[in-house]
């Protein structure tokens, strides 16, 4: 909202400075009345020589500097970050040299204490009769968004490496080699340079060290031999401060809560800053089972950013814990299986990740209290009473699966849609082992189930972003480019048209120039909203470039496309925009082309020859053919439709 706020402001600015510059009136005192009251916009004064000559409260507050501090100072010396400079520079130089507004654009400006700051810019020209011309600068903090941005794509970045990390966790046999990965993977996921990896047991010293980075061999062997069982560390986080959902922070002013001879500080010093680490400071995360008890500690020390712990930058590390807590819990029980079939089960019960066991025949066999769960049956009783079979949404993808493990005897993190009990679906990622018999026929094969409906969720809102035209919602470009193929695919296949309506504002630029993009893109996203109200649910539109659009329409004649290109211009016609209070009505030019498919067969290939078609080449021409319908309409007049008098018939080739 504060955002929305700060553009808000910024619109209005334009609009008195506008007026100032119309009505012709008094520079100074308008304009230094219009920047002190907009308070939520900054605004600077620069000369030709982009050296500031004025500088208001809102820019003091975003930037750190008193007017005092910087007038007369060119900008680039002190407030624009290295990297833009040259082209802020070349920016200003072209406003002055123009006299005119230079287009909405982000820029990293940096703070008085350095600190970067993204924000909305647009220059604007002021000249007045017998005064210099300056340029004024309006900026709109967007600093928050960029920042939500970022740490979208650091979540993004994350679920990468923890998909990454899992199916290696998968696929490495080597206990040691396997614990090892993991104290790597706490390092690189982490804002940690040392890390000591400990699982409880029921035996003295009542914990076993199964990972650890940056600790000597030395230093590692006296640790094995210290007692600290579960309770120790449990009075740990009752005594520390706890920070995220299940992190422990000991800072050095608390290390006397600590068991000195089982502590081993870091040796490298940081700021003594309140915010900072310290190197007698320590960090404890928790690693549970299913049932919330806690099962293992992983201590983490020598802050590589040098700053203290806080909720979100432990984030990474305890969703990591929750992700190995049950890969390590089942390469223990693996350990043990040999000796206690009974612990192995307990063990098995208390794994977060499902597994079941099942003949290749559909009949399931064994099930953990996670796989019972998850399938949505109510005891392992009811799971096991049914078929292997139901538990796939599609009974192909069984067939496919049973043959991949036939052939290779192992599957890993194969991303396949499960069914439970009440219908309902999920995504999984399955690993599978077979056990064969002495013949080599396949007895049962034991399955690794993990839920990823969540990361699914997550890769198709990512694919979404990456399809969609943030203004208007519609597709972009280059989703246009890739599908448009395909749809003349489709229409080939059955034997039909596919037409193209291309869509353009008339005179768009000139109203942008008049009202300024705020109010330009205004219309682009009524005409999104005219153009997908008067589509049928089968086609689709995207924003070609522009103001330019692109209407896809399967399975309909230019005619029919015609129509529906008429019925989107009269509604445009008739919505009523209102810049500064001036109602508005705005036009637009179509142009219409078809490709059509007629009943014919294809010619009849020999050995030598195969016929094809190019489906790009045929979306390039068709929408050349719809631009060039386009430019006929303008040329004619605009506000109309008009309609190419070539229909394409392609015709199959040899490659």
């Amino acid at each position: 909202m504060a955002e929305y706020r700060s553009a808000t402001e910024h619109k209005r600015g334009l609009g008195k400075l506008s007026q100032v510059y119309d009505a012709g009136m008094d520079f100074r005192t308008r304009l230094k009345s219009i920047i002190d009251n907009a308070p939520n916009t900054a605004f600077q004064g620069f000369n030709k020589n982009g050296e500031v000559v004025f500088w208001n409260a809102a820019s003091e507050r975003l930037y750190g500097y008193k007017e005092a501090q910087v007038k007369g100072k060119k900008l680039v010396e002190f407030n624009i970050a290295e990297s833009d400079k040259q082209k802020f520079k070349k920016l200003i130089k072209s406003v002055f040299q123009r006299n005119r507004p230079s287009p909405l654009r982000e820029w990293i400006k940096t703070t008085k204490k350095g600190e970067p700051r993204f924000v909305l810019s647009s220059l604007y020209p002021i000249t007045l009769p017998g005064q210099e011309t300056i340029a004024v600068c309006m900026d709109v903090d967007m600093t928050k968004r960029k920042k939500t941005e970022e740490r979208i794509m650091e979540m993004n970045k994350q679920i990468e490496k923890f998909s990454e990390i899992t199916a290696d966790i998968l696929s490495i046999e080597d206990e040691e080699q396997l614990f090892g990965h993991i104290s790597q993977a706490v390092i690189d996921i982490s804002d940690f340079k040392r890390v000591l990896i400990s699982y409880f047991k029921e035996k003295p010293p009542y914990r076993e060290i199964i990972g650890h980075k940056g600790v000597s061999k030395i230093e590692l062997e006296r640790l094995r031999k210290i007692k600290m069982p579960r309770e120790k560390y449990l009075k740990y986080f009752d005594k520390g401060i706890k920070i995220g959902n299940q992190s422990c922070f000991i800072p050095h002013t608390k290390k006397h809560i600590l068991d000195q001879e089982a502590v081993i500080y870091g040796k490298k010093s940081y700021p003594k800053s309140k915010g900072h680490w310290h190197r007698e400071d320590n960090l404890l995360v928790s690693m549970k089972d299913e049932k919330g008890s806690v099962i293992g500690i992983i201590s983490v020390d020598e802050s590589k950013s040098g700053l203290a712990p806080t909720d979100e930058t432990v984030r990474p590390l305890e969703t990591f814990a929750n992700l190995i807590s049950g890969h390590i819990q089942r390469r223990i029980l693996a350990r043990k299986i040999k000796t206690s079939e009974a612990k192995y089960q307990e063990l098995v019960s208390n794994v977060q990740i499902g597994i079941f066991r099942a003949t290749p025949e559909g009949e399931l066999l064994e099930v953990n209290p996670a796989g019972v769960e998850m399938f949505g049956y109510n005891d392992s009783e009811e799971f096991l009473s049914s078929s292997g079979i139901d538990l796939y949404k599609d009974p192909e993808n069984v067939e496919k699966y049973l043959k991949e493990l036939e052939e290779h005897g192992t599957i890993k993190n194969k991303e396949i849609e499960l069914r439970k009990k009440d219908e309902t679906t999920f995504w999984a990622a399955m690993t599978s082992s077979a056990i064969r018999d002495g013949a080599g026929k396949i007895m049962y094969y034991d399955t690794v189930v993990e839920d990823i409906t969540e990361r699914k969720k997550s890769e198709e809102i990512i694919k979404e972003l990456s399809i969609t035209d943030e203004l208007t919602k519609l597709y972009n470009r280059r989703h246009f480019n890739e599908e448009l193929p395909e749809a003349i695919q489709d229409a080939e296949t059955w034997k039909s048209y596919l037409s193209i309506i291309m869509i353009d504002i008339d005179d768009f630029k000139k109203y942008n120039d008049r009202y300024y993009h705020l109010k330009g893109d205004e219309i682009l996203k009524e005409i999104s909203r005219v153009i997908s109200q008067n589509i049928r649910e089968r086609d689709w539109a995207a924003r070609f470039g522009g103001e330019e659009f692109a209407i896809i329409l399967p399975g309909t004649s230019s005619t029919a496309a015609a129509n529906v290109a008429e019925r989107i211009r009269k509604a445009f016609k008739k919505v009523e925009f209102r810049p500064e209070e001036e109602a508005v009505h705005k036009t637009l030019s179509a142009g219409v082309a078809q490709v059509h498919f007629p009943e014919r067969k294809i010619p009849r290939p020999s050995k030598e020859k195969k016929f094809t078609i190019n489906y790009e080449k045929i979306a390039t021409e068709l929408a050349d053919l719809a631009d060039k319908a386009l430019f006929k309409a303008k040329k004619l007049g605009k506000d109309r439709v008009t309609v190419s008098e070539k229909t394409l018939e392609p015709k199959y080739s040899q490659p």
